[in-house]
């Protein structure tokens, strides 16, 4: 019980990653990308610079957990190197798995994400048409694969969407050695624990996370796109200037 009750604070922090205020963080042209949880998860402190937006496919790691990772990590008996949230960019907006699949504008998910510890990647150009994408996107099979009811903590979750959408619009996805650890973060999640302990989170955790999940993205929808609405307003009389590097 107190697993569970300890992933709800993370998936709460999910939730205010996405509500999150300030202006994106923008970081200098001539640095390489130093994420703090780069060496425990790939074993590799430092990333080449990634120019954005981009006319390419780039996938970003977010670490959304913050010191509810700390806390995680002590209930589950093993040291997680982050909470893991991926987002995928295309067609200029970014891509991603919450109670269904949503987009926002590259520049609301600066504001939204801009301060959490991250590393983005450069996929290549997208190998099919924007049309191509729309039709896969909406397509039932996609709608009924990643909507609320499938949502599942542990192995179904924003990164296992992310590995689909990379495959299926990327010329070079994310590598195994970069995208499978952090898939295992999740669901190696309680590896470490006894056989009773492991079996009860498995139900607990997902039942509880889910309904959160779901909850969340109910209630935050119009937030979300009061947001949009404000940025797209503020971007129509300001400079933003050349393109950023994360």
């Amino acid at each position: 019980m107190m697993l569970c009750f300890f992933f709800v604070f993370v998936c709460a922090a999910q939730a205010l990653a996405t509500l999150r205020g300030g202006r994106p963080v923008v970081k200098s042209h001539h640095a390489v990308q130093s994420p703090p949880f780069a060496q425990a998860l790939w074993g590799r402190k430092e990333f080449p610079p990634v120019i954005l937006p981009s006319d390419n496919v780039t996938c970003t790691v977010y670490e959304i957990g913050g010191d509810l990772t700390k806390v995680l990590s002590t209930t589950c008996s093993k040291d997680l190197p982050l909470i893991p949230h991926v987002g995928v960019r295309i067609f200029d907006r970014e891509y991603f798995y919450s109670d269904h699949i949503e987009s926002r504008p590259i520049e609301v998910m600066a504001q939204m994400l801009g301060t959490f510890p991250q590393v983005s990647f450069d996929l290549g150009p997208p190998k099919i048409s924007e049309e191509d994408f729309f039709a896969w996107l909406n397509s039932a099979q996609v709608e009924n694969e990643w909507c609320a009811d499938m949502y599942n903590v542990f192995d179904h979750n924003c990164n296992h969407f992310a590995k689909v959408l990379m495959e299926t619009v990327a010329s070079n996805p994310l590598p195994d050695d970069l995208l499978l650890p952090v898939l295992k973060v999740t669901e190696e999640m309680l590896s470490e624990l006894p056989d009773w302990r492991r079996n009860l989170g498995l139900t607990l955790m997902n039942q509880v996370t889910r309904l959160v999940v779901v909850s969340w993205g109910r209630a935050t929808r119009s937030k979300k796109k009061n947001l949009e609405e404000l940025t797209t307003a503020t971007s129509s009389h300001e400079d933003f200037g050349d393109k950023t590097l994360v």
